[in-house]
């Protein structure tokens, strides 16, 4: 069954990660998706060819997110060659680690521009294209745990994460009056391009693995499968954050998790 058979979802960061995996299953359930990427438009068009593959319908259009003329351009293409939009899936962002003490001017502009100002203005853009057409749709951000709790390396990241996460509550109290649907999505640790080095090192992956009640890395169709069935079903949450983690920020201390044994 096509749970989402005639819906239109603009999916940014969708030529590979996360974002590939959600388009390509937004594009399962039935949706009509648009595959925005930035610089990887052969790896696009490789998602798109999928999509076409299984009887789906998809389209590239490519952005700068960091640019703001080119992010509101992205809404108003997408709108047009989708004939509106019933979900936007905030996916696109960059993330690196890098300690506080080394952190320069040009990476806070970095992470703040494309992190939280592009998805700002995106969303601000898409609501108001929604609101102005009476469509009550949904708006999903993907955050990250980081947003929540800190991890070395990664402070200034997180807090741009953190920003989007205080953003989107705001955004949906705004919104609500419209019946247009606001969440976030704050995963975990998800093997995807971004952090190969990790799950790719046998050695850092055990590390990682170890802090992971589930004992593994997720991976991106799991959190693309949670999604689908949240703008299927999620017709009365707002303003709400969904953690994927395998468990991640229930651990705490040295001690771990082990199996019941019945003595």
């Amino acid at each position: 069954m096509k749970r989402l058979e005639g819906k239109k979802a603009l999916v940014t960061g969708s030529s590979r990660g996360i974002g590939k995996a959600i388009a390509l299953q937004l594009a399962r359930e039935g949706a009509e998706v648009v595959i925005h990427y930035h610089e990887n438009r052969g790896e696009a068009q490789l998602v798109k060819a999928e999509i076409t593959s299984f009887g789906g319908v998809g389209h590239l259009l490519q952005a700068d997110l960091n640019q703001t003329n080119q992010t509101l351009a992205l809404c108003k293409d997408a709108w047009e060659m989708l004939n509106g939009i019933d979900f936007l899936i905030n996916n696109a962002g960059v993330s690196y680690k890098k300690h506080f003490l080394e952190i320069t001017a040009e990476d806070v502009d970095h992470f703040t521009n494309i992190n939280f100002k592009g998805t700002l203005f995106l969303t601000q853009a898409v609501a108001r294209m929604m609101v102005d057409n009476q469509v009550e749709g949904s708006i999903y951000t993907v955050t990250s745990i980081n947003a929540i709790q800190p991890g070395l390396g990664l402070s200034v990241y997180g807090a741009t994460k953190a920003a989007l996460e205080t953003l989107m509550k705001g955004v949906a109290l705004e919104l609500a009056t419209h019946g247009i649907k606001v969440n976030t999505v704050a995963v975990g640790a998800i093997e995807t391009d971004m952090n190969a080095a990790v799950w790719q090192d046998k050695e850092k992956l055990k590390l990682v693995n170890e802090h992971i009640p589930l004992g593994r890395m997720g991976r991106p169709e799991e959190v693309a499968m949670v999604l689908a069935d949240l703008l299927a079903s999620g017709s009365y949450m707002t303003g709400t954050t969904i953690k994927i983690d395998g468990g991640w920020q229930l651990q705490q201390g040295f001690l771990k998790s082990q199996p019941y044994k019945n003595t």
